[in-house]
Parts: structure tokens; sequence; C-alpha cells
């Protein structure tokens, strides 16, 4: 097994990751019961060997994969029909949790609307009062 690569120089060291081949779940037929082609991934998170601030963030992003009381990652994939396939997509969804989970939103700048927009709002809100006024009764003058 290899390291896992995130971004940059960042990796999962092979050492902080555990692969096993487990049976297929669903309705039988074909081989899928029989043969053990699903992939399960343990990433151990204390044992990628990063700061604490990345680990901590990893921790934090809100994923159902991620165990914050274990501290793992696992990834459980069957949608090939090899292990070896089911595997490579593990490494891949890894990887591809890891770089959402440490991805940084830039903040949001505040702007207030043009002059314009406001204009458009009010003209917009004054003929619906119009439209809501003319529902009305009938009278007679």
């Amino acid at each position: 097994m290899e390291d896992v690569h995130i971004q940059g120089d960042l990796f999962v060291p092979a050492r902080a990751i555990s692969i096993e081949a487990i049976k297929g779940s669903g309705p039988g037929g074909q081989s899928v019961n029989k043969t053990s082609s699903t992939a399960q991934l343990h990433a151990f998170i204390d044992g990628f060997g990063w700061p604490e601030g990345l680990r901590d963030r990893v921790l934090t992003y809100r994923d159902s994969r991620i165990s914050k009381s274990q501290r793992t990652i696992v990834i459980q994939v069957s949608s090939q029909r090899s292990f070896h396939r089911n595997r490579d997509e593990a490494f891949e969804r890894l990887s591809k949790l890891l770089r959402a989970a440490l991805h940084r939103q830039k903040p949001r700048l505040r702007t207030n609307p043009s002059r314009s927009s406001l204009r458009k709002a009010v003209k917009a809100q004054k003929r619906r009062s119009e439209i809501k006024a003319l529902r009305g009764s009938v009278r007679d003058w």
C-alpha cells in the first residue's frame, strides 16, 4: 500500500490506513454475496502526522464517514465488481473528503445594494400594492 496524496505536500501515510475486503450486501446472484469484493477503508486521523490544527479541521468537518469519538474515517465502496477497483475508488474518495474538509471558505464581504436595485425593488413593491388594491370590492362614487 502507498501513501495517499491530498494536496501540495500533504499526504496520508500508508501506516495510518487499513483496508479490508468484506462481502457485499443486498440481494444475491452472480457471486454478489459469495465473493469479498467490497472495500472498507479505515483511516486513523491521529496517525496522519499532521499538525493539530489540520486534524481538528478534519474532525469538525460535518460528514457521516468521520467518527469523532474513534478519530477515524471509514469509507466503504462496493460500486465496482472487483475488489482492486473498489480499493482504488476508496482511496480516491478519502482524498476528496480530506480536500473538502481542509478547504477554507473565503469570508463573505458585506456589500450594500446599488441605488438602482433599491429603486427597482420599491417600484415592484408599489406595483404589487396597486394590483392587490384593485382586488377589493367595487365601490360606486
